[in-house]
């Protein structure tokens, strides 16, 4: 196969060389205005070729990758504790739920919680106008113990309304949502 983003053959969607040099994580970190601290490691310009993979096949792998690349390091302090990995919506959808993916890769130091957080609206937010996303609930179906410590995945912060409406759903359920973590803040 041949790195996404250089054409050099790789044994990975994305080489070694390409990612220590032109995806190395750029930590950021953004407070939503109900107090929730979003990590992101991309600005949204930085990987958005990347990002726009998610419903093909190869954008597995690059979700995957890039999820092990940027995300783990940061949870390495949170090895050995009892906090779980929250996807977004991890709905199949074109083949896999891609914050599935990324939760998948951060397996090694929190567990995924698979299936417990689902919109039950199906609306589509990408490519829609801010008033058209921050008007159209996600209308989040929580399935999940009581009392867990949580931290919520997903690929992009663009208003935060998600992610608001998220933490919301857990808090309301005796969920302690920690923080979120996203691939890229659509800010940057």
């Amino acid at each position: 196969m041949r790195c996404q983003l250089c054409l050099n053959l790789s044994w990975q969607p994305i080489c070694k060389h390409c990612l220590d040099t032109l995806l190395a994580p750029n930590l950021s970190k953004r407070v939503l205005e109900d107090g929730l601290e979003v990590y992101s490691f991309y600005g949204y310009s930085e990987i958005s070729k990347l990002l726009h993979t998610k419903h093909t096949y190869i954008g597995a792998k690059i979700f995957l990758q890039l999820s092990q690349h940027s995300m783990v390091e940061f949870l390495k302090p949170f090895a050995n504790q009892e906090i779980y990995a929250l996807p977004i919506d991890d709905h199949v959808r074109s083949g896999y739920s891609h914050s599935a993916l990324l939760a998948k890769g951060l397996e090694k130091y929190i567990k995924p919680k698979y299936k417990a957080l689902r919109a039950k609206n199906r609306f589509r937010y990408s490519g829609q106008k801010l008033a058209i996303r921050k008007n159209s609930k996600r209308d989040f179906k929580l399935v999940c113990e009581k009392g867990l410590s949580v931290i919520l995945i997903d690929d992009i912060v663009t208003t935060g309304a998600t992610l608001i409406e998220a933490k919301s759903v857990c808090e309301k359920a005796n969920i302690n949502v920690l923080f979120a973590l996203t691939l890229a803040d659509a800010r940057g």
